[in-house]
């Protein structure tokens, strides 16, 4: 178990196991590695993860970072200490993000890589993936990235009605050729998750959905993720500041939250952060990943720079509890949730 209520109303660990325990987990006893590992959380928390697939706590976003400017941004974020690097088929930068990998002095394996295959979109010319064509696209990403294996390999969002589970057979086939060592989902909700678990298919080991204080993770999806041990990972975390993806037409945010005070400006003054830190700071207490996106150096050190504050636990409660009812997303255009597609 681990959503968002339980890390809130648990005094101590529980002792279940769970994915991102914030206490001293009560099931590292006798367990010499993750003992290790948890030790070395507490100093580099960014860096270190308890969850099971090893992913980072903050990874470097990078939608909307085009292709000729990627190399030099992941190489700054890798010089930074950023050990997760995101990307995707349809972010067109994959080939940047592989030069930065290239050229690094980081070890390949001390580099957490997630990419994301583009399954289609409804409304337009080009058909929804196949399985073959699945296959390919990793294939083709594998090529880009100039790497032999891909950390984390997500099926980008569930708009393929008919070919959902073709394509998640393709995955879990990428997985037994070698090419991926982990695959999960993005924008999927139970009803699509389901269709896995009936199919008997070997289930995702990750979610990456939108996630901030303005659009939690909805109860019923937090309860079937624990139940499968599926991590959510959180992609727009900083959607609520005014002037997040100013001018893109990818932002969904109503006019009113364009403009206006910062919310939890207060919280933030008192904890000696700005906002951004606190909502990453809230995701990660929270147990979520994050992948914060910068093309700024400035901005690129500020968002790792989360280890020298703790959220307090009714904090934590406040930020929570700003979301807005029956709140869309805002990371897509206009009035949509990939999450509510059929």
């Amino acid at each position: 178990m681990l959503t968002s209520q339980f890390l809130i109303d648990e005094k101590i660990c529980c002792g279940r196991g769970c994915r991102m325990c914030p206490y001293e987990p009560k099931h590292i006893k006798g367990n010499a590695e993750l003992q290790k590992r948890w030790d070395l959380s507490k100093q580099s928390s960014y860096n270190i993860a308890m969850n099971k697939i090893g992913i980072p706590m903050i990874g470097l976003g990078t939608w909307l970072i085009p292709n000729d400017v990627a190399e030099q941004v992941s190489t700054d974020a890798i010089e930074l200490g950023y050990r997760h690097i995101d990307t995707a088929q349809v972010y067109q930068n994959e080939e940047g993000v592989g030069k930065a990998l290239a050229s690094s002095s980081v070890s390949r394996k001390d580099i957490f890589i997630t990419t994301k295959m583009w399954p289609g979109m409804f409304g337009q010319e080009e058909p929804f993936q196949n399985f073959k064509g699945a296959i390919g696209a990793c294939d083709n990403s594998l090529k880009l990235l100039q790497v032999d294996e891909i950390d984390l390999y997500l099926i980008h969002n569930p708009f393929a009605k008919d070919n959902r589970l073709e394509q998640w057979e393709a995955m879990v086939e990428l997985k037994k050729q070698g090419k991926v060592k982990n695959i999960g989902v993005s924008n999927y909700n139970v009803k699509h998750i389901s269709e896995i678990e009936s199919a008997g298919l070997e289930m995702p080991v990750a979610n990456q959905i939108e996630i901030h204080p303005w659009h939690v993770v909805r109860t019923e999806l937090a309860q079937y993720m624990d139940a499968h041990d599926i991590l959510p990972i959180a992609y727009s975390s900083l959607a609520p500041i005014p002037n997040w993806r100013e001018g893109s037409r990818w932002n969904g945010k109503p006019e009113d939250m364009k403009s206006g005070a910062i919310p939890c400006q207060n919280l933030a003054d008192q904890y000696g952060v700005t906002v951004p830190q606190l909502f990453l700071k809230w995701a990660i207490q929270l147990g979520y990943p994050v992948l914060p996106k910068s093309v700024h150096l400035n901005r690129l050190k500020e968002n790792l720079d989360l280890d020298h504050f703790t959220i307090s636990r009714d904090d934590i409660k406040i930020i929570s509890k700003i979301a807005k009812d029956d709140q869309k997303c805002l990371a897509w255009s206009g009035d949509f949730d990939p999450i509510d597609v059929d």
